[in-house]
């Protein structure tokens, strides 16, 4: 039995709270600006609590401060400048290739492999660059 060569079906971002395995916020997305939206909301309730609209809360509250930042390949929810340990991150999702795409992909393979044999000094990208029909990359 061969296994199926891959193709991707679709990018999702998962949000994940570091070393708390029930929280809330630890669901897939399709897109990034609603997992992290939904993550720190699902944050501030566990750390903040929401208030309820039918009381009238007359004692000052804590509020958060968020801001995203982007390191080692994931978003990192920060809250005053401080880590959460609250993550989102970027995940394929891959389904069976078709033919046509099986060929895609032996095409690419051969003009990399071609590409890297013509020119070895050089990066996969400006290897592939080089051997761009009328361009011509110096070599370093």
């Amino acid at each position: 039995m061969s296994t199926p060569r891959l193709a991707r079906a679709l990018v999702v971002f998962h949000a994940w709270w570091e070393d708390y395995d029930m929280w809330d916020g630890n669901e897939l997305y399709m897109d990034l600006e609603t997992a992290k939206t939904h993550a720190a909301f699902s944050y501030q309730a566990d750390e903040y609590g929401h208030p309820d609209p039918d009381e009238d809360d007359e004692e000052p509250r804590s509020t958060p401060d968020f801001t995203w930042e982007f390191a080692h390949g994931q978003w990192m929810l920060l809250d005053h400048g401080k880590d959460t340990l609250v993550r989102v991150s970027q995940s394929t999702v891959y389904r069976p290739a078709t033919d046509r795409e099986v060929q895609q992909q032996d095409a690419l393979m051969a003009a990399e492999r071609e590409a890297r044999a013509a020119h070895p000094q050089l990066s996969l990208r400006e290897a592939l660059e080089a051997m761009r029909p009328n361009k011509e990359v110096a070599a370093s």
